[in-house]
Formats: structure tokens, sequence, C-alpha cells
């Protein structure tokens, strides 16, 4: 979205701001200043340095499950970003049962309980409380820290940072000028690299130079991602899988990068005739799915199709004419390194 250049000198300054901000409260937590905590078990965070759009919740549910094959029981900790419950940590999984719905815990804690089953999934903003909560009654022995590069007050076992190498640091600028959540030094404190959305013909070498400058011994893991399902719900509730060759499509999106969900469908000859993008977190309202079903109608298509967060985010029974497909991302690392490396942090940690 372009902005007038007034408005783009006052987000700058806001920026600017911002950037002191983040840079002392970081020196802070370096210092020893604000206190980090530690759990009893293992922590392994997962997050980015820019506004979401990165993969971090297919990335949360591939580690999950490559732990998770090693014998480990994993407890998955999140903010519940978007949700509307904020007291104590909230149990949104006991790895055989949901507890609760996406209004409540948001998207992304109901896809990755949906997609992990056996992990334990816990929301809220404390998570170190959170984590110490989990620890007092489950059998859990690691916590994935979703969204965790940020979240310096808990101690981390393994700093895991996902960059997106079609777009890697957002305009180079921080929010609200850019979406760089902090400077892109700071990807020091990560212990290793993850660059995602490396099936996209993008030379992501100089992206590994420049990490490597900052940090020469970082390891850099290389991860593509594909569809690797699709879905509707019939009458009953069903789910039924389907071929997308030559599937005829209005297709929506309200996560932080729809633009490369977009093009995934198209990848995998998806006819995608229309797309409407709608903000990260959407919950559509009855005026949303009155412009989708307008669309709709003016197209002559029967069929929309969208992310697994964006159905969280969906009324029931939203869309009830119309043929609604989800879509599944698979997400896979490159090589066997990253495992190897998660292997090595819960033998050395494991108590």
């Amino acid at each position: 979205m372009k902005v007038s250049p007034l408005i783009r000198k006052f987000l700058l300054v806001i920026s600017k701001g911002y950037t002191v901000v983040v840079s002392i409260r970081n020196r802070l937590f370096d210092k020893g200043w604000l206190k980090i905590h530690r759990l009893q078990n293992p922590v392994i965070s997962i997050g980015n340095l820019t506004l979401g759009g990165t993969g971090k919740t297919p990335a949360v549910i591939k580690i999950g499950k490559i732990l998770q094959q090693s014998g480990y029981t994993v407890s998955v900790l999140l903010r519940g970003y978007k949700g509307n419950y904020g007291g104590n940590p909230l149990l949104v999984s006991d790895g055989k049962d949901l507890k609760t719905n996406s209004l409540v815990a948001g998207d992304e804690a109901l896809v990755i309980a949906k997609n992990l089953p056996g992990a334990l999934v816990t929301i809220s903003k404390d998570r170190v409380k959170a984590g110490r909560w989990v620890e007092k009654w489950s059998s859990a022995n690691i916590h994935l820290l979703d969204d965790g590069f940020q979240h310096r007050k808990l101690y981390r076992n393994l700093n895991l940072l996902l960059i997106d190498v079609t777009d890697p640091f957002g305009s180079g600028c921080l929010f609200p000028a850019g979406f760089l959540r902090e400077p892109v030094h700071e990807l020091k404190r990560a212990d290793a690299v993850i660059l995602t959305r490396t099936q996209n013909n993008v030379n992501y070498q100089p992206l590994i130079d420049q990490f490597q400058l900052l940090k020469s011994d970082i390891p850099c893991f290389l991860a593509t991602q594909s569809l690797e399902s699709a879905s509707e719900k019939n009458s009953q509730g069903t789910l039924l899988s389907f071929p997308l060759t030559g599937l005829r499509a209005l297709a929506f999106a309200g996560i932080a990068n729809p633009n490369q969900f977009f093009e995934l469908l198209r990848k995998y000859q998806v006819d995608v005739t229309k797309t409407i993008c709608f903000r990260d977190h959407h919950r559509y309202t009855p005026s949303d799915l009155a412009e989708i079903q307008k669309q709709c109608q003016e197209l002559k298509i029967n069929t929309v199709i969208t992310t697994e967060k964006d159905a969280e985010n969906l009324p029931e029974n939203a869309l009830n004419h119309l043929r609604v497909v989800t879509v599944k991302v698979d997400f896979q690392f490159n090589g066997t390194g990253l495992s190897k490396m998660l292997s090595q942090t819960m033998k050395k940690n494991l108590k």
C-alpha cells in the first residue's frame, strides 16, 4: 500500500523511536538487568525478525513432529494472539481433545493443536508462568516456544530464527515504517537460521553470506513449503479430499503474506480467478462473507479456497451456499542438519 511522503516521514520518526526502545530493552536483557527465567525442561524457541509471514506455524508443527518421532512429549507455549482470553494459562489441547476454540485461543493455537496430536498446547501472555504450570502436572519433557525470538524473559536452550527468502527484512525498516520487529543485527542471538520458501526461484546465498558476517558460525538450514492436502466440509462436517488441478476458485486469505499463498495455489495449477486479501488473523464478519458471495456470483464461481488459519476464523456454517476448500501447507527441511541439532539439544539438556 502506497502512502504519502508526509505520512512516510511520520512513520519513519516513530520507527526510529521504536528502534531505540527495542535496542535499550535488548541491552537490558544482555546485561542481566532484566531477568531471564528458566524452566525445568528444555525450551526450543521458534521465531522471526519480521511481523509474521515466514511460515512459523507450519515450522512449529514440523519441529514438534520431529521431536515426537524421537520419543519426546511436546508442550507448545503460545501467546494466544488475537484470542479473547487474557487470564491464567489456558490449556487448548491435552494432546487428545480440544479444550477451547479459536475465538478464545486464537487461530494459530487451534491449527497447531489440530495438526500436532499428542502435544499439549497452552496459551498465556506470560509464557514463563505457562511453562511452569504445564510442568506441575504433565509428562511433557520439551517446550516449543511459538513466536519466541522477542520473548526474552524465557530462557531457551535452542533459539531458531525463520527468514523468508522472498522478503527477508520487510523493506529494512522497523515497525511501523516497515515490518521488522528489531534490527537485523539482532539475529546474532539465534543459534540457527531457517531460510523458508526456498522452493521459489530466489538466490539466497547472499543472505547466508550476510548472516555469517554477523555471526560467522551460525548454521543456516533450508526449508520448503508445498500443498499437503485440500479438503472441504460436507453437510455432516466430514472432510473430503480431492485433487486441485484445474479447480476454478476464488481464493481469500487473512494472513501476513497472502500473495505467497495465492502463488502456491497457482503452482499447483489451481485456476485462481479472483483473490481477496484481509488483514492477518482477520475474523470474518457478515459483510465480509456477503462480499465473497457477491464476487462468486458475478464470476459464476461456486468454490472458494482458503488457509487453515482462515478456516478457524470463519463463523460456523459460513458460506454454506459455496464449496469451501481448506488447504493444508506442508513444511519440509532440506537434509538432516536441523534434526541432528534438535537431537543434540535434547541429549544435552534433558534431565
